[in-house]
């Protein structure tokens, strides 16, 4: 079983809060997830819910500039296909805690291979390194390093600047953020500045769906969801009837 999702387009160009170019998708295949016809209802939902990961079937360029916090990473990147050992660069489409249920209360926006797909996967290399192959010349590769905060900050960016969707971008950062203290960064836990700023605030949101009580939030929450679902419904509706 398995996910290509490689098409042939043109050279990609994005301008938000950097500037991004690649020239296609890249080629992607799903590793983590084997089909057994023999598997029972547990072991399948089981499955469901696990993350997946994927890796790449070939190394993939990217150029990024106007990174103001990190100049070391302006250049073009590469996410080699294979590391110095042999082994295949793998990645979970984005180090968020309980993707499914962020997936769930973004109302699929932040999927791991939707939005975030370009983003994770520089994300997700820098997480298992803590570093970045960058060719500030875009010809001589070389491992530059990289704070775990700079790391989350450059994934908000990417996320922004691709989708066009600056906030989707922060909702994003924020949780790879709380995912501090349990999402290891180059094999060790912890690293970078400590998010306190973030924690608070999701205490905050915590104190505030305490206050308001869980069945009036989960009802507020439910008729708020199924107002942007049939929104989503009506301008995809339009958007059709009118291509």
């Amino acid at each position: 079983m398995h996910a290509d999702c490689r098409l042939e387009i043109e050279l990609e160009k994005y301008e938000g809060s950097i500037k991004i170019q690649f020239d296609d998708i890249p080629s992607i295949q799903l590793v983590s997830i084997k089909s057994d016809g023999d598997a029972g209802l547990l072991e399948r939902l089981s499955l469901a819910t696990r993350r997946r990961q994927f890796v790449l079937r070939e190394s993939w360029q990217v150029k990024i500039s106007g990174i103001e916090y990190h100049e070391g990473l302006n250049g073009t990147t590469e996410i080699p296909h294979k590391d110095n050992l042999g082994e295949k660069s793998k990645f979970d489409g984005a180090s968020i805690p309980m993707p499914w249920l962020v997936s769930l209360l973004t109302l699929g926006i932040l999927r791991p291979l939707g939005v975030m797909l370009i983003a994770s996967i520089i994300h997700d290399y820098i997480y298992r390194n803590g570093s970045l192959r960058v060719a500030n010349d875009g010809m001589n590769y070389k491992d530059v390093d990289v704070s775990r905060h700079i790391a989350d900050r450059l994934f908000r960016d990417i996320i922004g600047t691709v989708n066009g969707m600056p906030i989707v971008g922060y909702i994003g950062w924020f949780f790879v953020r709380i995912g501090w203290i349990w999402v290891r960064y180059d094999k060790n836990r912890f690293g970078g500045k400590i998010p306190i700023v973030e924690y608070a605030v999701f205490i905050l949101i915590l104190w505030a769906v305490f206050i308001v009580g869980i069945r009036n939030f989960l009802l507020a929450f439910a008729l708020v969801y199924i107002a942007f679902y049939l929104l989503s419904l009506v301008l995809n509706y339009s958007q059709k009837r009118n291509s």
